[in-house]
């Protein structure tokens, strides 16, 4: 006798077929679990307090970026300290928390770590940034530069991913302030250490690295884009 062998295709057909009705047979024999499942989908698991996630929290990507998290009703607020902007975080598990990104279009996952000892610690924002728990919040201040130590961080410098995009550096009295060419947008700084500045309204960060003669040569914005300062 031959065995004849069934076609896959034939196959996937009759369980595509099949499937609905074998969804709806494991509701009616058991509708008293399956209404069950559903509300354990939903639940949201507290053995956490929400208080436990009060705190200060410091910015990996910024150094001197601070988040501050307090308890409003069921929801977390997150206040970002010496900028205007605030976050409301809304609980979708024991350590997972949601929010909306500046334009409220888009939905982040805000996810709580430990210890060992059962501490909140920290957070990861999506994929964005990480907050680190800190208990010793020292505020940023600003440091008063000569008016020769700032002149040497002027000058016009090129983004080193893109060439031909600039943007010029000029000291005022109070610090710096970053124009860029493209749409002459100017943003003010503050000195908070030797060769560093931040704009903190936009949480907004400069490192320059200085040649042997004390001369800016190079600046890192957002600790990530590098621009050449261009000799002119």
């Amino acid at each position: 006798m031959i065995h004849l062998q069934k076609n896959p295709s034939t196959r996937l057909y009759r369980y595509v077929l099949l499937l609905p009705f074998i969804v709806l047979s494991l509701c009616f024999i058991n509708p008293v679990k399956a209404r069950t499942m559903a509300v354990k989908t939903t639940t949201v698991a507290d053995t956490t307090p929400m208080k436990a996630f009060e705190g200060i929290y410091q910015l990996k990507s910024n150094e001197h970026g601070y988040v501050q998290i307090t308890v409003s009703n069921k929801t977390l607020l997150a206040k970002v300290i010496d900028a205007n902007k605030q976050f409301v975080l809304t609980r979708k598990g024991d350590l997972a928390f949601e929010t909306l990104d500046d334009d409220g279009d888009e939905k982040i996952p805000v996810t709580f770590a430990k210890s060992a000892a059962g501490e909140v610690t920290g957070a990861a924002v999506g994929d964005k940034d990480q907050l680190t728990r800190v208990k010793n919040y020292v505020p940023v201040t600003a440091i008063k530069l000569t008016a020769a130590k700032l002149k040497t961080y002027e000058g016009k410098y090129e983004f080193d991913q893109r060439k031909g995009t600039f943007l010029t550096i000029t000291a005022t009295a109070d610090g710096l302030v970053l124009k860029e060419l493209w749409d002459d947008k100017e943003i003010p700084f503050i000195a908070v250490a030797d060769n560093e500045f931040i704009n903190k309204e936009a949480l907004f960060p400069l490192k320059f690295t200085m040649d042997a003669s004390g001369n800016a040569i190079k600046v890192l914005a957002f600790n990530r884009d590098s621009w050449d300062k261009v000799k002119e």
